[in-house]
């Protein structure tokens, strides 16, 4: 049988690599004829296959291995996910940067009036970059982290950012080093800082048929606390946010198990919905019936009831629109196909009943109950 896998994450370290195998199940291993190892399997709840390699450092070789793995197990996604040094205050150790952006360091002319810049196009995927918006846009992609992780935090927990990233060829631990200020000065909007991403985007960059966005924690300051901050365990615990936030997305990406849809990467090349069945249509006039339903907020906090409910590690997924009724449509649909569609049914019910138990469109909806 052929190679294949629907979503293919790489990772660099051992710590990141683990943290991506303790989510998956069903495991079972993948060996290209060169030697590169993946380990394969499914996420709970999920359809679809989710493989994932330890590759080392470095963008030369992410280069190499990203376009093996377009050729051979042609991924829907390709994802990296790992920790990242922060840049800048705002990104506070344990959070979770999604690159809008990959800056390649080490491409310039040096000068003696000093570096000048030669930036190589970085672009990720526009479209998971979006996806990764409506997966990451409430804190429950939190439920992912392992239990023993949440125990450590402080304030609130983790934080997710959309800002670009710069990958370069050494390790920064230094807050007054050359290469520091050049990244201010060329790559000023950058909030992370790794050493794999470039190769990948570059690879992108060369194929029409390749996604990749990469998913960091912050585990340092890329300054001279960096050993300590190691010592302390904050790889461990950026691993497992950056993973978590990749099993959140891989929600939208994938449809449930034993469903025929709900992933963003189905949608056709239009982005167009199309119009509702008749029964589902029923679904959506008794939805839109609620006087709260055109709120984004109320949708979304139906959602996690769902999934809360459902005993689902994250909200209930339904990939959103700007449109409220097109939004309602989705998540007909996402409920219907369910591998228990009637529980679906029940827990959205539930849902309404407990947010909105005056409601007169809840009769209407009970109406529409086997």
């Amino acid at each position: 049988m052929e190679a294949s896998a629907d979503v293919v994450v790489l990772t660099a370290l051992p710590v990141e690599f683990r943290a991506v195998l303790h989510l998956l199940r069903d495991q079972s291993t993948l060996v290209h004829p060169q030697g590169t190892s993946f380990v394969k399997g499914t996420l709970p709840g999920l359809a679809g296959t989710v493989a994932v390699a330890r590759i080392g450092a470095g963008n030369l070789t992410s280069a190499s291995i990203a376009e093996r793995v377009r050729q051979w197990l042609r991924p829907h996604a390709l994802l990296f996910v790992g920790v990242a040094g922060g840049l800048k205050p705002e990104a506070q150790l344990g959070d979770v940067v999604v690159s809008t952006k990959i800056y390649h360091l080490h491409s310039g002319k040096e000068a003696p009036e000093g570096f000048h810049a030669r930036p190589v196009p970085g672009a990720v995927s526009h479209r998971l970059e979006q996806t990764a918006g409506i997966a990451l846009c409430s804190e429950s992609w939190r439920k992912w982290v392992p239990d023993e992780v949440r125990a450590t935090w402080r304030e609130g927990g983790p934080r997710v950012h959309f800002q670009p990233i710069a990958a370069g060829e050494v390790v920064l631990n230094s807050s007054d080093a050359p290469l520091r200020d050049q990244i201010a000065f060329h790559y000023g909007d950058a909030l992370a800082i790794e050493m794999e991403s470039a190769g990948v985007a570059r690879v992108a960059d060369l194929a029409e048929d390749l996604r990749i966005l990469t998913l960091r924690g912050i585990s340092d300051h890329a300054d001279a606390n960096k050993g300590e901050a190691d010592a302390s365990g904050s790889q461990h615990r950026a691993s497992a946010h950056a993973a978590a936030a990749l099993a959140a997305l891989a929600c939208e990406l994938l449809p449930d198990t034993a469903g025929s849809g709900g992933s963003s990467l189905s949608v056709d090349s239009t982005g167009a919905m199309g119009e509702a069945s008749a029964p589902e249509a029923e679904w959506v006039r008794a939805l839109m019936a609620f006087d709260d339903m055109g709120r984004g907020d109320f949708r979304h906090s139906l959602l996690t009831d769902m999934g809360r409910t459902l005993g689902l590690p994250r909200a209930f997924m339904a990939a959103e629109s700007p449109m409220a009724r097109d939004h309602v449509r989705e998540i007909v649909r996402r409920m219907n196909a369910y591998r228990d569609p009637p529980a679906a049914r029940r827990a959205l019910y539930s849902a309404l009943e407990y947010a909105r138990p005056d409601d007169g469109a809840l009769e209407g909806l009970s109406r529409l109950l086997p």
